[in-house]
């Protein structure tokens, strides 16, 4: 099948692009880091979409708003109405912050992309997703390289990559096989996490035992834990435990 995937070379799609390719997929790549801007995005002849691409650092959504309506809303809206008119299936990168939209322009944007989606559009709310290849910024990175200033008692519910990656390969069955999941409806969007909550501070300690604690920012959501019901309905089961996979050498 021939799949378009903005945000090719970012964290998850990177990880994504790999693992159709080795499925048998012709990958049709669109991201900045390729001159292929998401603001010339064509279909050509993808029978697939699934769209990444996105600015999602919730704190620069505060200094910035304007930049996370240009790239995370008009884009989408676009990719959404081109998919609808030309019945190609469509998922599209939404966020754990959606159930507290409200806080942040980063919320907003993912709340937009979520009412402006057509019938059979789905989105994918991902919650902290970690692996290899995450931004340096990241808070699991830090911590595995030791640069960890602080840590927060916010409650997030961490999955790593490649439990992200059998998600998506679940629901893109959901549409291409129906038939296998007989009785099952494709929801509009599925919480894509463990289902379970870690304290921030809780997983650093397990590295780092003497780390600083400091409250968290309020723009941030205080617990993103997901309610994986909908994606377990799918036959969905974590395999990587976020306190396994910090446990020091």
């Amino acid at each position: 099948m021939n799949i378009a995937i903005t945000g090719s070379s970012g964290f998850i799609g990177h990880h994504l692009k790999h693992y159709l390719e080795l499925d048998g997929h012709h990958i049709i790549p669109w991201d900045r880091n390729i001159d292929r801007d998401i603001s010339d995005f064509e279909l050509e002849d993808a029978e697939f979409v699934i769209h990444l691409a996105a600015d999602a650092d919730v704190r620069r959504s505060i200094e910035e708003p304007d930049l996370y309506w240009d790239n995370n809303v008009t884009p989408t809206t676009k990719i959404q109405r081109m998919c609808a008119l030309s019945g190609i299936p469509l998922l599209y990168a939404s966020s754990s912050c959606i159930h507290q939209w409200h806080k942040s322009p980063y919320g907003i944007s993912k709340k937009v992309n979520e009412e402006t989606a057509w019938p059979n559009q789905v989105g994918l709310r991902f919650t902290t997703v970690y692996g290899d290849g995450a931004r340096d910024s990241m808070f699991i990175g830090k911590l595995m390289r030791g640069e960890l200033k602080y840590a927060t008692n916010h409650v997030r519910d961490f999955i790593h990559v490649d439990d992200v990656i059998h998600a998506i390969d679940l629901i893109m069955l959901r549409i291409t096989d129906p038939h296998l999941f007989e009785g099952i409806p494709l929801r509009a969007a599925y919480d894509i996490g463990c289902g379970v909550g870690n304290t921030v501070s809780e997983v650093a300690r397990i590295r780092m035992p003497g780390v600083d604690h400091k409250p968290g920012d309020a723009c941030e959501a205080q617990d993103n834990t997901a309610d994986i019901t909908y994606i377990q309905e799918l036959g969905f089961k974590p395999t990587i435990n976020v306190l396994d996979y910090v446990q020091p050498d």
